[in-house]
């Protein structure tokens, strides 16, 4: 009689699109014996729940999908203090530096130079100046992935003058940063959407998104479109420099030449089906590799995270 496939334990800290999330979770329960525990009470991140949680499961990876709250720094401080010999599926480096615009941008403007964005402006003087030489300005905020707010909601306006600047900002608390200014590049009916799950990439474009609500499977098999090899590898390329197995990047075509215009670490994938069997794999792959080999080989370490 065969032996009982071993159980593996991922630990979950999952805040979005927690219906995937679920799916996940069943999937990799059914096909792979993985049991993803949720390291959340209730919705709700506290330190001794984490501690329990963490005796009781021989957990060997984190997954960690958030909003960007003040809470979670407490959550990146538990993980480091009782945490930090567990890898990750992405890092939490790369999960705080997508809380923001600002610290995403210039991150791929200091590590991935190959990799075109619009202008980016960090002080309102340098955006003033960029209005002045006649660049249009396209204002949001900083804050990515915000709680019950849309990512249209994000967007404050686009500044054709310094004058139309100075009355978009003036109700918004400038000494903080809670603003983020980019090079506005015109009004594009097409968004490429690229879903990368570790060497898996597919895009979908967005255009028709808003208008039909949510795609039938058919829809979505003709949303999808190839993508350049040289802009895949690049975009790869960025999530190992964020530190990032799973996520998301959304570009523009301007003049033919792809424009980054967004990252999101782990995104929904809710328009990817096969997202849920991917990730559910990928995972089982590094926890299989851990039980196995008692170490990660090289192939796979480069892709899970510590940081």
């Amino acid at each position: 009689m065969a032996s009982k496939l071993k159980t593996m334990y991922v630990g979950g800290i999952v805040e979005r699109d927690l219906e995937v999330f679920e799916q996940i979770k069943e999937f990799s329960r059914l096909n792979y014996n993985v049991k993803i525990v949720n390291l959340l009470k209730k919705g709700k991140f506290t330190v001794k729940y984490f501690k329990k949680k963490l005796k009781k499961y021989p957990i060997s990876l984190l997954m960690v999908k958030l909003y960007s709250e003040d809470h979670n720094q407490k959550i990146y401080e538990a993980i480091h203090q009782y945490a930090s010999g567990i890898p990750r599926v992405n890092s939490l480096k790369s999960v705080k530096t997508c809380e923001s615009r600002r610290d995403t941008f210039q991150l791929i403007q200091r590590e991935c130079k190959k990799l075109k964005i619009p202008h980016t402006y960090y002080s309102i003087n340098k955006a003033l100046h960029a209005l002045e030489a006649g660049t249009p300005i396209i204002i949001k905020l900083d804050t990515h992935n915000i709680r019950n707010f849309s990512k249209y909601d994000r967007i404050i306006g686009v500044a054709y003058t310094p004058e139309e600047f100075r009355e978009i900002i003036r109700k918004y608390d400038i000494e903080n940063n809670v603003l983020f200014f980019q090079e506005y590049l015109g009004k594009f009916d097409i968004v490429y959407k690229v879903y990368i799950i570790d060497n898996y990439v597919q895009t979908i474009t967005s255009q028709h998104l808003l208008q039909n609500g949510e795609p039938t499977p058919l829809e979505l098999i003709h949303m999808r479109v190839d993508i350049d090899s040289k802009l895949r590898r690049r975009l790869i390329r960025l999530g190992r420099k964020f530190g990032m197995s799973i996520f998301g990047v959304d570009y523009i075509l301007k003049d033919g030449e792809a424009h980054i215009v967004d990252v999101n670490d782990f995104p929904s994938f809710r328009n990817i089906p096969e997202a849920v069997s991917l990730i559910s794999n990928f995972m089982h792959k590094i926890l299989d590799a851990r039980e196995n080999l008692g170490k990660l080989p090289l192939s796979l370490k480069a892709r899970t995270y510590m940081a």
